[in-house]
């Protein structure tokens, strides 16, 4: 191999290593590599489990009885050499070698760190046999068998480090050299050797280090790390549904998420591509057409979450004394302690008398002895705590910092849950909080979806892994629009712009939520879209209404004249005195959303029927704007407050009948309304007369290609078992955009195309005085040129309106043809918080409404 050739160094861990099935891939990516001219360097792992039975038997010797557990390990290769077709007899002598290193053991009843690592290498070395020969019979280019040993070297640091050594990565000629005449080679990972010759090991997960450290030896054109996972994703998807691929993350975010506990990738691994720049891809063997996670260097200075990562088994030391306040070096006394232990430390945090940090779990292993050790020494010069069975989640992304404003509201959840230690990285990638492990994937889950799951479209962000399953040949089901087309363009033909309303469509959402038998009544907000026709469409379907001014009950009222009043259900915030006395003369249902009524207008609330609309405390939505409670938000009653209200209620004779919890809007996570079902019912405790749990709407709608729809299957399985364990209460939602939102578009002509310097915009002519949502909540709508559907997209297009305001965009960066006057622009998900929203600004009027059957 040579500098100038384009090799490529492909990792390949245990399970990817451990079955036929998984060989054939491997050698079909080598040929599809080979076929283009790329050299090939194979990196690969021990057969998955083996290291660690090697581990276990290793001990087994010492104790004497081991012959099980070598046979084990001999029987499950020669298994692999049998499906593979490979020579039956191809590692007799490894056998044999390991048989005498264990027999060595069992005589002396010990083992030094030599001979430990020159066992647990033998996985690898036994592991790559297989694989060159099985390579051997099925590609045409015989593949070079190396043994890493020879050619990864420790570093001078780590010489005597027999189990967790670091290496000399610089290019290395003699490797090129050794390597130019072979279109293939073979090595293992993990194993490498010192200046004496003998065996050393990178440390568990090394064989992703080993790899790194051969891609800048060679100069390699890129590393690829092949696994049994699409790539890195912004949360474990195991544990959160919505967790979704990252495209592009540069080396120190990357290497944030690594060290801070995302498995997919060793931290060791980054730092020698980065110096080297060679971009690193995360694929997978499972599915080798996908493209994964890249890793490289590209400009990303805007601040924004990737991902919501986390260390379980955190041991946290806390080390309190009065005398370190102002004590010249007694952070050098202690931390020269950690350094004679040789254990290293992770997070630290400070104040005047404690200082408390968080052992290292990726790198180190601290057994009981040595922690014991060193606590025994630090409790000479101080008081000392350690804490066990922690967790440590951390927020990462680049310019956390720049982000705080937006990322405060997620904060609201450690109110529940006790943190230990708060650390923001100096390198401005990561905000970690150390907390019970208990509690860590409920944390998790809470913050990935306040920061990511309704973050914008980003190109950053890929799919979720349950979109990369969806078979191949899925059928892609026209939108409504796509197959009315000729009617929206005829509606456009004696007007400049327009909102075209499905009512089918609506009818069809309606019965959706319909579907979710838990749930015993839908109220549609009327908020978000007003439209007689709307409205009627829904009154017929049997719901009720959610209004939140007394003109909208009077709207309803008047539209609907028989209506039963516990069809509308109305939540009117910071209104007046006037509003609520209104609201109890027409007999509608009422729900009170602060403490300020009760308090000073107690009377007017005397011997009714109220409901009281509680603070959730963690406000969820893409956007601080759309999310409805915490501090920040001006909406609910907070918990803490209902103790002040109890002697007002029993002195006036008010009947709680129901309470009520509102989150916020776009909401996709199953879960959701269970949280709120349950929070409800803990509350109901404190009120002997509920019976109805309002759980809110904010039922979110799939926009973008990379979110996952809500499944009404699911949501209604979460709320069935909470029913199951609150049986005296009814529950009901009160979703507005799921019902409307993409039964609407707003459909504008073309009025000029203007090329700015690299900005292609596209105006029309209406824009934020029609529909308001994108500069008020940044909200994303897919945006298409109706009139230019199967043109090819070349341009970037930011579409915007005719509005004297820097904000009035519509869509930003949209993939567009060339666009020209005239043109009908198709603004998709219009239908909600569209028309209701609208003015007159600039003396222009807003796009008028058109419904279609």
């Amino acid at each position: 191999m040579t500098t100038t050739s384009t090799v490529h160094v492909l990792k390949f861990g245990g399970t990817s290593v451990s079955s036929r099935s998984n060989w054939d891939t491997i050698a079909k990516i080598v040929k599809r590599k080979r076929a283009k001219g790329i050299k090939v360097f194979i990196v690969h792992s021990a057969i998955s489990t083996v290291s660690n039975r090697l581990e276990q038997l290793i001990a087994q010797a010492i104790g004497g009885d081991y012959v099980e557990g070598y046979q084990a390990i001999v029987t499950l290769h020669n298994q692999l050499i049998d499906s593979l077709g490979v020579a039956e007899n191809l590692l007799e002598e490894e056998y044999l070698y390991l048989k005498r290193l264990l027999d060595g053991i069992n005589l002396l009843g010990e083992v030094s760190d030599r001979t430990r690592a020159l066992i647990m290498a033998q996985g690898e070395l036994w592991a790559t046999k297989i694989g060159a020969d099985y390579l051997s019979e099925v590609l045409d280019d015989k593949p070079l068998w190396l043994d890493a040993r020879n050619y990864l070297y420790a570093n001078p640091h780590s010489q005597n480090d027999y189990l967790s050594a670091g290496c000399v990565c610089d290019l290395d000629q003699d490797l090129i050299s050794a390597t130019q005449a072979a279109p293939v080679v073979i090595t293992q990972g993990f194993i490498a050797s010192n200046d004496e010759q003998d065996t050393v090991l990178l440390g568990r997960g090394g064989s992703d280090t080993s790899a790194a450290y051969f891609a800048a030896k060679l100069a390699a054109s890129r590393l690829e790390i092949w696994t049994d996972v699409p790539g890195i994703f912004t949360a474990n998807p195991n544990h959160v549904p919505n967790a979704r691929l990252l495209n592009h993350l540069n080396y120190d975010e990357a290497q944030e998420m690594a060290s801070a506990g995302a498995k997919v990738l060793h931290p060791r691994a980054i730092r020698p591509a980065q110096l080297s720049d060679i971009p690193i891809f995360i694929r997978s063997t499972i599915d080798s057409e996908l493209a994964g996670t890249q890793i490289h260097h590209f400009d990303n200075r805007w601040g924004m979450v990737k991902a919501i990562t986390a260390k379980n088994g955190i041991t946290l030391i806390s080390m309190e004394s009065q005398g370190m306040w102002q004590q010249a070096g007694f952070l050098a006394d202690l931390f020269a302690i950690f350094k004679k232990h040789q254990v290293s430390v992770d997070l630290v945090s400070t104040s005047e008398t404690n200082v408390t940090i968080s052992l290292d779990s990726l790198t180190q292993v601290v057994s009981e002895r040595r922690l014991k050790n060193l606590v025994e020494e630090l409790a000479t010069i101080c008081r000392v705590n350690v804490m066990k069975n922690c967790s440590a989640v951390s927020i990462v992304g680049q310019n956390v910092r720049a982000i705080l404003h937006k990322i405060a509201p997620a904060f609201a959840i450690f109110e529940t849950y006790k943190v230990y230690l708060l650390s923001q990285a100096a390198s401005d990638l990561n905000l970690t909080f150390v907390i019970d492990d208990e509690h860590c994937d409920k944390v998790i889950a809470a913050l990935h979806e306040l920061l990511i799951s309704n973050n914008p479209n980003s190109e950053i962000l890929g799919p979720t892994a349950k979109e990369l399953k969806k078979p191949a040949t899925e059928v892609v089901v026209e939108k409504w629009w796509q197959q009315r087309r000729g009617e929206i363009e005829q509606c456009l033909e004696s007007r400049e712009n327009a909102y075209i309303y499905n009512l089918a469509a609506v009818a069809e959402n309606i019965k959706n939520l319909q579907s979710i038998s838990a749930v015993d009544q839908i109220f549609f907000a009327v908020k978000a879209n007003n439209h007689p026709q709307v409205l009627t469409t829904a009154y017929e379907q049997g719901i009720g209404f959610e209004t939140v001014s007394i003109f909208e009950v009077e709207r309803i009222k008047e539209l609907f004249p028989a209506i039963d009043t516990n069809r509308i259900f109305f939540t009117p915030n910071f209104a007046s005195h006037n509003e609520y006395q209104k609201a109890l003369d027409y007999g509608v249902m009422l729900s009170l959303d602060s403490s300020y009524p009760l308090k000073y207008w107690a009377k007017t609330f005397a011997n009714k029927t109220i409901f009281l609309r509680i603070d959730p405390n963690v406000g969820k939505g893409h956007h601080e704007n759309v999310r409805t409670a915490g501090a920040t938000s001006k909406f609910g009653i907070p918990i803490q407050e209902l103790e002040e209200l109890l002697p007002i209620i029993k002195e006036h004779n008010i009947k709680v009948l129901g309470l009520h919890a509102h989150a916020g809007s776009g909401i996709l996570t199953n879960e959701h309304w269970a949280e709120h079902a349950r929070l409800l019912a803990s509350v109901a405790k404190q009120f002997p007369d509920v019976k109805y749990l309002n759980l809110g709407g904010g039922f979110g709608i799939k926009e973008r290609a990379q979110q996952t729809e809500l499944t009404m299957e699911q949501i209604n399985q979460s709320l069935l078992e909470v029913k199951a364990q609150y049986p005296d209460h009814q529950l009901w939602i009160e979703p507005g955009r799921y019902i409307v939102a993409n039964t609407g578009v707003l459909v504008s002509k073309v009025t000029q195309v203007k090329q700015k310097q690299n900005y292609y915009y596209v105006g029309i002519n209406t824009g934020m005085n029609s529909l308001m949502r994108p500069a008020l909540y940044g909200s994303y709508h897919n945006i298409v040129n109706l009139s230019r559907m199967t043109e090819s997209k070349n341009h970037l297009a930011t579409v915007v309106g005719p509005i004297c305001e820097s904000t009035d965009k519509l869509g930003i960066e949209i993939p567009f043809p060339d666009t020209f006057e005239g043109d009908l622009i198709l603004i998709e998900n219009a239908g909600a918080y569209g028309h209701v929203m609208s003015t007159h600004y600039n003396m222009r009027a807003p796009a008028e409404e058109v419904c279609l059957p």
